[in-house]
């Protein structure tokens, strides 16, 4: 979902979904394995949210053709954000978190899934000079965020994973 918004409106993220907008705007979403990367500018009162479950796919994905539901995955989850940052504004000028990595499932391979997820956001930060203001990622618990448009204030409540 894309979309610049002038009403006051809540948006509820699902797992592959993307936000990019401007306040007033409040996005929330729920968060286990997941990673949620947001991105805020002050000024522009603009900011958006992608909410990722993986970071490989099965198929490689066209740059130029990127469908929706491939947002599921980091890279073009990533790609979009980007690409709707830089329309208005240079990068470095966005105030970036990171949320969510947890390890909810019992696993036995290493990385695991929420692992990779938040090494691959924490790469993608680097490879763009980018540093990220707050984060709470991996663990074993799940995680709701609240993210305010207006003010960039996110408001993350986490609760205990039960196994």
């Amino acid at each position: 979902m894309t979309a610049l918004i002038s009403k006051n409106i809540d948006i509820h993220l699902q797992a592959g979904d993307i936000f990019f907008g401007k306040a007033p705007t409040i996005i929330k979403t729920l968060l286990g394995s997941c990673v949620a990367l947001t991105v805020w500018h002050e000024q522009l009162q603009i900011g958006g949210i992608c909410h990722y479950l993986i970071v490989q796919t099965e198929h490689p994905i066209n740059d130029t053709d990127i469908e929706m539901d491939s947002y599921r995955y980091a890279s073009p989850a990533l790609k979009y954000l980007h690409k709707n940052m830089t329309k208005y504004a240079p990068v470095s000028e966005y105030e970036i978190c990171i949320f969510g990595g947890s390890n909810m499932y019992a696993s036995v391979i290493s990385p695991t899934i929420g692992e990779s997820n938040v090494a691959f956001a924490q790469n993608w930060l680097t490879r763009h000079k980018l540093t990220c203001k707050k984060s709470d990622v991996l663990g074993n618990i799940c995680r709701t965020i609240s993210f305010d448009l207006s003010n960039g204030k996110i408001f993350l409540q986490r609760y205990q994973h039960e196994s």
